[in-house]
């Protein structure tokens, strides 16, 4: 039987209401309109951020994450922090619902320290052990490059700064870090020279001496881009609700997404025995994380809540 812990994915709710704690939601509007100060709407973040990771502990979570409170999409944190870039329209977030603010590369991209780091901190004091970042692909992909005009060369930018993120995570005492690279998986091909691209790139990230565990969701990667990361030395998520190309995988470290954070059903406990079965089947040899398919914001908290409960019957 291989090692088996469980987690969550991705950004977590963020509550209209709460009898235990200041509503994010409500006092970020407040914010907006100038009605409470920074430093209030940031004592209600870390309150909320210590809500989100005590839920995660009582539901039985062994990797819990800090919720990315601070979060309005996948790239935020870091358009806010770093030089070089800002934001302007809104789009569609691949297939979902949700919306994103279009990165703009508006001169040299020069790192400055996200709050990423230091909202990790506060979340550590509460049990949290897994860190977030999003992918280079991914974050590459969603920007609109008014300065290098070069794709390849954005990608390394952007992968220099994510590493220094990293970097500071992993000083906060992150065990692990989650990245999420859903366009490496939406891609309808993607060439050889792509493919060592991704191997060289995320060989860093595998090199900082924490755990690295690459995700996607809505689609799974393909086998060959599961193969690259797996030289690379970083885990794979791979996202069960969906179909798999992934077989023969030589893999240390796999998370996976078990448990469905875009449906609100609840999985029954046939269903989960089957994908736990399946996952062991497929991967005997690898430590497996068993997690949510993609960002629990997507469910509405209560939901949210139940659905990572179900996850403690897979130890």
């Amino acid at each position: 039987m291989p090692n088996i812990s469980t987690t969550t994915t991705g950004i977590f709710p963020k509550v209209s209401y709460s009898s235990d704690v200041p509503s994010l939601r409500a006092n970020l509007h407040k914010s907006d309109r100038g009605e409470i100060s920074k430093e209030e709407l940031e004592i209600i973040i870390q309150k909320n951020i210590e809500r989100v990771v005590t839920e995660q502990v009582a539901a039985g979570i062994d990797l819990p994450t800090d919720g990315l409170m601070r979060w309005t999409d996948l790239f935020s944190p870091f358009v806010q922090a770093w030089d070089g870039i800002t934001r302007r329209g809104i789009h569609r977030f691949y297939d979902t619902n949700t919306l994103y603010g279009e990165p703009v590369i508006e001169s040299e991209l020069e790192f400055q320290p996200s709050q990423n780091s230091t909202d990790f901190t506060i979340a550590q004091k509460f049990g949290a052990k897994k860190a977030t970042l999003p992918g280079v692909f991914t974050f590459a992909a969603a920007c609109v490059d008014t300065f290098y005009n070069d794709e390849k060369k954005l990608r390394e930018v952007i992968a220099t700064n994510l590493l220094e993120e990293a970097k500071a995570l992993i000083e906060a005492g992150a065990e692990i870090i989650e990245i999420h690279e859903p366009e490496l998986a939406w891609q309808s091909a993607v060439s050889s020279s792509q493919l060592a691209d991704v191997e060289e790139l995320y060989k860093k990230f595998g090199e900082l001496g924490a755990k690295i565990i690459v995700v996607s969701y809505f689609r799974n990667f393909s086998n060959e881009i599961a193969e690259s990361l797996a030289a690379a030395k970083v885990g794979i998520g791979i996202d069960f609700s969906k179909p798999t190309e992934i077989q023969d995988l030589d893999a240390s470290l796999v998370q996976i997404g078990i448990v469905d954070s875009r449906e609100t059903k609840l999985e029954n406990f046939a269903t989960l025995a089957e994908r736990k079965a399946d996952a062991i089947a497929k991967f005997p040899n690898a430590e497996i994380i068993f997690s949510t398919t993609s960002h629990v914001e997507y469910l509405p908290h209560e939901i949210a809540l139940q659905k990572i409960k179900l996850l403690k019957n897979l130890k």
